[in-house]
């Protein structure tokens, strides 16, 4: 068990029952030619800033031999499971889905903007999980996943903090796991949004979660070893 020291209250991790999430760092939204930073013209900069932080949370989870599932917001080509409700506000937002860009058309399963970014680049055995929602649980089999493999704790980081990340965590809390969200792997394309998520995270005396940072849960782990 390794204690890390939160930005509130402690969170006890049992490294045996954690799984790693990877939220979304695909193409579309992290890689300059996907459709956030060609089409759009969004700036990358905060969503690529986490990218060296993520790559340390990997390499330790991968020797550490702890489940790691890198989730991909997609839908099937024709769109048949895309709801009504979220093409309208993504259309109105500028971004409808099924739209061509550099890497193909935006959120559709085989097209190259989906993929997980190259520098995070998951190996075979890993999973993948494609989601039509913001929540991961939503029309997958990640809960399922999960309690088949004893897991009862979450590592949560990714994109973008104030959407996916957060309606993940806000989930998996009300699934009854214990989630941790680590706020230099996670980013918004707007920091202020970013902040903004943390900060509510940490409302109410914490009563929503825990929030930490890559470098409070290597210092725990640290003295774990020692």
């Amino acid at each position: 068990m390794v204690l890390v020291k939160t930005y509130t209250h402690p969170f006890d991790l049992p490294l045996e029952k954690t799984a790693l999430l990877i939220i979304d760092m695909q193409n579309d939204f992290c890689h300059p030619d996907g459709f956030n930073g060609s089409e759009l013209a969004l700036d990358l900069t905060a969503v690529r800033a986490i990218i060296p932080a993520i790559q340390s949370l990997l390499d330790w989870a991968r020797k550490m031999e702890i489940k790691t599932i890198f989730t991909r917001e997609s839908h099937a080509p024709d769109l048949a499971d895309l709801s009504p409700s979220k093409q309208t506000r993504y259309a109105n937002a500028g971004s409808p889905i099924g739209q061509r860009g550099k890497m193909g058309r935006f959120l559709v399963r085989g097209e190259a903007g989906v993929a997980i970014i190259n520098e995070l680049r998951p190996l075979p055995e890993e999973a993948q999980l494609d989601k039509p929602a913001h929540s991961c649980f939503i029309e997958t089999s990640l809960d399922q996943q999960l309690r088949a493999n004893d897991i009862t704790h979450l590592i949560i980081t990714g994109v973008t903090t104030e959407c996916c990340v957060l309606a993940t965590y806000r989930h998996a809390s009300d699934l009854g796991y214990y989630c941790l969200l680590l706020d230099d792997c996670c980013a918004a394309f707007e920091p202020q949004d970013h902040d903004a998520t943390v900060h509510i995270l940490q409302a109410e005396g914490g009563v929503l979660g825990w929030v930490a940072n890559s470098l409070q849960l290597f210092g725990a782990l640290s003295v774990k070893s020692a």
